[in-house]
């Protein structure tokens, strides 16, 4: 199988979508792993979009954690956001 390399184009068009939805709401949901953690379908708050990551905040066990994912992890589909799945679906 073959792999699609990921180059700048990718990152600003990953970057332009974000930043269209946090325009739109800032709340998101989010499948990611953390500290040998798995969180499925967690509500998050964008907190900033920056370069090349996002930081995101979300209530976790009445507990607030932040966490910080590359564009990396959401290109080769380590991180999942839901928004992002159903903008590309359409």
């Amino acid at each position: 199988m073959e792999r699609k390399s990921i180059g700048n184009a990718d990152f600003v068009d990953l970057k332009n979508k974000l930043e269209a939805l946090y325009a739109k709401t800032n709340v998101i949901h989010v499948d990611l792993s953390a500290k040998r953690r798995r969180f499925n379908n967690i509500k998050a708050t964008i907190d900033g979009i920056y370069d090349r990551f996002l930081c995101i905040s979300s209530l976790v066990n009445k507990y607030n954690e932040s966490f910080t994912i590359t564009f990396i992890d959401i290109l080769t589909n380590v991180v999942k956001i839901v928004e992002l799945e159903e903008v590309s679906n359409c």
